[in-house]
């Protein structure tokens, strides 16, 4: 189970308890919850036995306030009444009474519970470090209570890994594939029209690409040992590089290590000697980078090393930050730049920096640290969302040889969004909520007129009664309250793709065939499914063409008898490109379709949206692909490696222009991970393929080999 504190000014008294591994016996109640929830959002409370039907109209479960009385409040059972949902309460101290004949199936060891929660109208800073102290040896201490193991059996679960395109035909140089137009993301290789910049394993190679025949390798930049380069950007003049960078810490009586997130700014307006002029770092991974209307954000996580305090009492809990133009070194962050998200569940710290690129030699570096995980990352023009794994309990007999033994497990059922303003370097904490289920990437999240939308699926797919799969779309205003909603749509699936297009959405499920819905959003308060496509495969990525269609990237599928089980099973086959007519919303029609290769065949596109070529003058669009072909039943042969560009229009459907696959060599196996092409970028009248070996370039009209130069 996990928890977390809320301070502002005296330390709150944990009486949850929640942990990412937890294993219970018997059949004692645990509960699972936060301690503090913003005003007008539930407050969600898990336990480890269900409730029983009426417990709340009986009275049986009640709130009261600080003061001991009774108060009135909204109380929702969910999650196969295992979890309670609290609404209606206004801010202040509560503490949520559950008696004991409450629960469905009370024992010896069942007691009444009591659950102390606050409801708070704004977040505070933290104002000790005492207070950080204090919650990581709550974490510590709850760990040691489940420490103890059982032999258990699971089954593997399946994990995955709009405005107008932003490539205008007026453009004379590839940018990359944001998801919202103007707000940019970084990537691996980028061009600002003459050079092009790559990440070539630990260095940043730049390359003139002004003349297509004979290309050179300007400049190098090359990083430390302990730097990894993860996403370029440029803005104007500078060339900002996104770095992985670890750091060892040496004390006293042991060693430790951290990753720091850093932006290294250079200088390429001479890209042939580029000058780093700045570098700034936040402790912990990445999670995600956005540049819009001048402001970069850099959102990363951390857990600090708190395991370390069972044998010491000088270890720092606070996040490390650093920046060149005001530091010598890393630094811990000042604890009035830390708080605490409300409702998260997460031992962790979710950092955020935004920073003005304009007059950048003298703006100083605006950095918040939340503690509270975060995941998945969506932005708008006006808000930063984030969202956060909300796990509850799930139960299943063990394999000890007590018969009588249940182990709690925590599976995830919900999502905590957490939406943050942004004005400038401003980022404010503003709203957050709760919702049944778990997105599957950024596009199952976008806002429209103020109006933000998720697409979500709650349960297993191969779950079964209560369970089993299902997926929803719910919609929510400015303070995050929900207005609308479509549930249940395709039981038994999971959604693979989504895509938000105006005042509609489009939502891939698959299990067996590829449902594809449209769905009306024109109403926030009544969104309608207005029609559905079934076909074959599944698209794990959707992109716009215009208003009335949508080109789908994903796989073919097939069915076939296994020979082992005797029983009909879907496999994957070839890539699939799918052109969707949504014209008429209420009957869409797969208009055209390509399948490339067979069983085994993949490409960067069907997991990163970056790696998608487009070139709006001559409708292109492409990427990297390497062609397997399925043998026999299981076995695949390598075919070849390269890239593939069509010409998609509503006119003539989906038409291959150029084929740059190079194909297998006798006896070859597998495909060459130097040669590997990993991006496709455009410059005038030419196309260039990105390696990590080398550059080359074609005619973009006739794709013909026109040069190229070796990266290594």
């Amino acid at each position: 189970m996990r928890g977390r504190f809320y301070a502002g000014g005296i330390l709150l008294l944990i009486v949850m308890l929640v942990s990412s591994a937890i294993f219970i016996f018997g059949k004692k109640v645990e509960v699972s919850a936060a301690s503090t929830v913003f005003v007008n959002q539930p407050y969600n409370i898990y336990f480890s036995q269900p409730l029983k039907e009426g417990s709340i109209e009986k009275g049986h479960i009640y709130l009261k306030d600080e003061d001991g009385k009774t108060v009135q409040a909204d109380f929702t059972l969910f999650d196969n009444n295992q979890a309670i949902a609290i609404t209606n309460t206004k801010p202040g101290k509560y503490v949520l009474q559950v008696e004991k004949k409450a629960f469905a199936k009370p024992t010896a060891k069942t007691k009444k519970q009591t659950v102390e929660f606050t409801v708070i109208e704004e977040i505070k800073h933290l104002t000790s470090v005492k207070d950080i102290e204090s919650f990581f040896q709550n974490v510590l201490n709850r760990e040691k209570r489940y420490k103890s193991s059982v032999e258990y059996e699971t089954s593997a679960t399946e994990e995955s890994k709009v405005a107008a395109d932003s490539a205008g035909s007026n453009s004379s140089h590839s940018t990359t594939n944001n998801q919202v137009e103007d707000i940019e993301e970084g990537d691996i290789v980028v061009t600002d029209g003459r050079y092009i910049y790559s990440i070539i394993e630990q260095d940043i190679v730049i390359t003139d690409a002004s003349n297509p025949k004979s290309m050179k390798v300007v400049s190098k930049i090359e990083l430390d040992r302990n730097s990894y380069p993860t996403q370029l950007m440029l803005h104007e003049d500078k060339l900002v590089v996104l770095v992985d960078q670890y750091i060892e810490m040496k004390k006293e009586k042991y060693v430790s290590g951290m990753s720091m997130t850093k932006a290294a700014f250079y200088n390429v307006k001479d890209a042939v000697k580029p000058q780093l002029i700045r570098e700034v770092a936040q402790d912990g991974y990445m999670n995600g980078v956005r540049l819009a209307d001048d402001i970069l954000y850099i959102v990363s996580n951390k857990t600090p090393d708190y395991w370390i305090m069972n044998e010491r009492e000088d270890v720092e809990l606070r996040p490390y930050i650093y920046d060149s133009a005001t530091d010598k070194e890393i630094e811990p962050m000042d604890i009035k730049q830390l708080s605490i998200l409300p409702g998260s569940m997460e031992p962790s710290y979710t950092i955020i920096s935004a920073i003005d690129l304009n007059n950048f030699d003298s703006k100083e570096v605006q950095t918040k640290g939340f503690l509270g995980g975060s995941s998945t990352l969506y932005m708008s023009k006006e808000a930063l969302y984030l969202t956060a794994t909300n796990y509850g309990a799930s139960t299943f007999e063990s394999r000890t040889s007590i018969a009588t033994d249940i182990a709690i497990l925590p599976m995830a059922s919900n999502t905590d969004i957490y939406k943050f303003a942004i004005d400038g370097t401003n980022v404010k904490l503003a709203a957050t909520t709760t919702i049944n289920g778990m997105i599957l990437n950024q596009f199952s999240m976008d806002e429209h007129n103020r109006y933000f939308r998720v697409a979500v699926t709650e349960g297993n797919m191969w779950g079964s009664g209560n369970q089993t799969s299902k997926n929803h779309l719910f919609i929510f205003n400015e303070r995050l309250e929900k207005v609308g909603e479509v549930k249940d749509l395709a039981k038994g699936e999971r959604i693979y793709s989504a895509r938000f297009m105006g005042d509609k959405a489009y939502m891939v499920t698959f299990r067996q065939v590829d449902p594809l819905f449209v769905i009306d959003l024109q109403n926030p308060e009544k969104p309608t499914v207005l029609g559905e496509l079934k076909i074959p495969g599944f698209s794990n990525y959707l992109h716009p063409l215009d208003e009335n269609h949508l080109i789908g990237f994903g796989y073919d599928t097939e069915t076939r008898v296994d020979s082992w089980s005797k029983e009909p099973i879907v496999t994957t086959a070839g890539m699939k490109i799918s052109l969707f007519d949504i014209t008429d919303f209420a009957n869409p029609k797969e208009q055209d379709t390509v399948v490339i290769g067979g069983r085994g065949t993949h490409s960067d596109l069907q997991y990163n949206h970056k790696a998608l070529f487009r070139n709006a003058k001559h409708n292109y669009y492409g990427f990297p692909v390497t062609v397997y072909e399925g043998t026999g039943e299981y076995d695949v042969k390598y075919k070849g490696t390269g890239a593939q560009v069509y010409e998609i229009t509503a006119e003539k459907g989906i038409q291959l222009k150029g084929d740059l696959i190079t194909p297998a060599k006798e006896g070859e196996q597998y495909e060459d991970w130097e040669s590997m092409i990993s991006r496709l970028v455009y410059i005038e009248d030419a196309i260039y393929t990105v390696s990590r070996n080398e550059v080359k370039s074609y005619d973009l009209q006739n794709f013909k080999a026109l040069g190229s130069v070796k990266l290594k």
